[in-house]
């Protein structure tokens, strides 16, 4: 039964209890049906609006995506009545996405309301445009319906979803007032920094005798800008496939220019049945997925998945042909039917690809998060869907953006349900956005609010130890080389040493020595330390989870370390004495030593951004050593940094880069060439 059918069987059912009264009996008999459709797709009223959803977000991610993405994630411990927080405060234009709170108890029968007063202040006015409590104005945008977008609000148990976009000009500044005592609050806010965007439309809250209600002052047809898909001509066309264990046995090619509206597989497909799509005469596959994961048996605003038919959404744009492959390596020929729509037209060179890349592991460390994607270029990053990565409080969503450019950008979470919009382990149903029908089989899409970037993109998963995740990453890539900015990141390996607490001192060097220190994770917890090797992957280390080295790796907590400091170090070898200029990304405060001596004590900032730095190197072997601190921010308490070297051969010629002075001071290490 499908989504839509579960729908409409709720809506007959609510007509028929109202005009008459049935046996207990009858009624009895029903209650299994309507749960076990329940369980396989939700009978939410989101998914009735599924066609309007893929006519908005879909038709823009085509378009060019100037804007900065921006995230901010707190958890509050505690929050007593009348204490105010500040839990947003931008300059510029651009707009708020998706607002995500709990504050619930977890397993609690009723989820209490009424006890977070949320303040939006909007272009620097003195008196708040729109105040109500968190699930009041969530109510208020769910009632708003598709009049301004078609996926307004996500209530669902202990979590609230508020994806009315909120427009500013000159700033946003968003605050949070208990109303009551609070033991926890939590709060993830999506957002862009668009010079472009420049809506004179502003979203206003006004009490009336009805309750609070949501409106926009000014242009009010906010989801007129996207054009109607169903106004596009499609051709539509159908291919009959033999496919058995051989790649190149089973394929066929759609001759372009067009875009790819409606990828469906029909029938019943083997387990491991793959697909590949390559692009335009490309050697290696844009979209390299198992079916099974790809589609998931999902119902959103990208996919849709009914008995025997799996239809991707997705817009795929292409110049010259696709070429489509099937196969499943261990089955024996099946007959398959591959049926879609191209809209026809030419397609611009700007216009990027769709990929997609399927990606698992044997078995997770728990110390490190699980790398769903690790590209170089330019593109957008829209979705994933998430396999079999264990008990939520693994860890959550980390997104690593430009490392060697001027601003890089770390985008991070909560705990792992939190990034699919969900709160307290809950799972059952899907959205057009995000959806969770089981623990091990989760999506999310950032249509609201893609992932812009423009030189490289990482997105990595907090997971426990012992798990085998797997993963399909969704994005679209400019159809160009990677053009070589003035910043250049590596693979640089370090030794690191931490998390240790405020009071506990920094060893004097790199030994074997384990170490007794006291770090905040929730409370106060004893771990020992000793120095662990890690290695930055294109400019970015993160270590938020360094902690799990010593303890909560199989199972725990979803709280990270709190107010504590790590040690990094590495050495650099450069052939003469020069002087290099580097752009180290941060957070926190950051003590930077160079054999021995402070070359730089940054302090900490309201979220991730670039510092400069100039590294006077001595020829021969250096010692780097950098004291990162951590504590509380707008990216929750996240611990890492990045590093780019300027590109330019006097400054970067012959450097290597090692954790270890090689006994050979003439060893090389790791190469930096350009």
């Amino acid at each position: 039964m499908s989504a839509i059918d579960v729908i409409s069987l709720g809506r007959l059912l609510k007509f028929i209890f109202s005009v008459t009264i049935w046996p207990v009996s009858i009624l009895l008999a029903m209650i299994p049906i309507m749960r076990a459709s329940e369980v396989h797709h939700s009978a939410q009223a989101d998914l009735s609006d599924l066609v309007m959803s893929r006519n908005y977000y879909l038709n823009d991610l085509l378009q060019p995506h100037n804007y900065t993405p921006g995230k901010n994630s707190f958890l509050f411990q505690t929050l007593h009545r009348g204490q105010r927080k500040t839990v947003l405060d931008l300059t510029g234009s651009g707009s708020v996405r998706h607002l995500w709170s709990t504050w619930s108890i977890p397993g609690s029968d009723a989820v209490p309301i009424g006890r977070v007063l949320l303040l939006i202040y909007v272009d620097k006015q003195p008196t708040p445009a729109i105040v109500g409590t968190v699930d009041e104005l969530c109510r208020a945008a769910e009632a708003t319906g598709t009049r301004f977008v078609p996926f307004p609000a996500f209530n669902y148990k202990d979590a609230y979803n508020f994806y009315l976009p909120i427009y500013f000009k000159y700033g946003v500044r968003i605050e949070v007032e208990a109303l009551d005592e609070i033991d926890e609050f939590y709060t993830q806010i999506d957002y862009r920094l668009d010079p472009g965007e420049e809506h004179v439309t502003r979203l206003v809250s006004e009490l009336t005798n009805a309750g609070l209600v949501l409106k926009y002052n000014g242009d009010a047809t906010i989801s007129s800008g996207a054009r109607k898909l169903a106004k596009i001509k499609l051709s539509h066309a159908s291919t009959d496939l033999r496919c058995g264990p051989q790649a190149g046995n089973c394929q066929f090619t759609i001759e372009g220019p067009g875009i790819l509206r409606r990828l469906s597989i029909l029938g019943d497909p083997p387990p491991d049945l793959q697909l590949e799509v390559y692009w335009d005469g490309d050697v290696h596959p844009s979209i390299r997925s198992p079916i099974k994961y790809f589609f998931a048996d999902f119902v959103n605003g990208a996919m849709e998945s009914r008995p025997n038919e799996r239809t991707c959404y997705f817009p795929m744009p292409f110049r010259h042909k696709a070429r489509i492959v099937l196969y499943s390596p261990s089955s024996s020929p099946t007959h398959i039917t591959v049926d879609y729509a191209v809209e026809r037209g030419t397609i611009s060179s700007k216009i990027p690809y769709f990929h997609a890349a399927y990606h698992d592991t044997q078995k997770t460390l728990g110390y490190s998060q699980y790398p769903i994607l690790q590209i170089h270029g330019k593109g957008i990053f829209v979705g994933l869907n998430l396999f079999d990565s264990g008990h939520n409080h693994g860890g959550g969503d980390a997104a690593l953006i430009d490392a060697g450019t001027d601003h890089p950008r770390v985008l991070h979470g909560i705990c792992g349900e939190d990034y699919f919009a969900f709160a307290w382990h809950h799972t059952g149903t899907m959205t057009p956005l995000t959806g969770a029908p089981v623990q091990e089989r989760r999506y999310r899409l950032h249509l609201e609010n893609p992932y812009p970037f423009s030189e490289s993109f990482q997105f990595l998963f907090g997971v426990f130890a012992n798990l085998q995740p797997k993963s399909v990453a969704f994005w679209y890539q400019v159809p160009e080389p990677l053009r070589l900015g003035k910043w250049v990141s590596f693979d640089t390996p370090w030794k690191v040493f931490g998390p240790i607490g405020l009071e506990t001192p920094l060893p004097g060097t790199v030994n074997d020595q384990i170490y007794e220190t006291t770090v905040a994770i929730n409370n106060p917890t004893k771990l020992t330390v000793r120095w662990q090797d890690v290695k930055m992957i294109s400019g970015f280390l993160d270590l938020t989870y360094q902690f799990r080295h010593y303890v909560l790796v199989e199972k725990g907590s979803g709280f990270v370390a709190g107010a504590s400091r790590t040690e990094l170090t590495t050495h650099i070898y450069s052939p003469s004495k020069r002087n290099v200029d580097a752009i180290l990304g941060h957070d926190d405060g950051v003590l930077v030593r160079l054999n021995g001596a402070t070359i730089s004590n940054l302090t900490g900032r309201s979220g991730f951004g670039p510092s400069p730095l100039c590294i006077p190197l001595r020829s021969g072997w250096n010692t780097f050593d950098l004291t990162l601190s951590n504590d509380e921010n707008v990216n929750w308490r996240w611990s890492g940094l990045s590093l780019a070297f300027r590109r330019a051969q006097n400054q970067t010629r012959g450097l290597r880069f090692s954790p270890e002075i090689p006994f050979n001071s003439d060893a090389l290490g790791t190469s930096l060439e350009p």
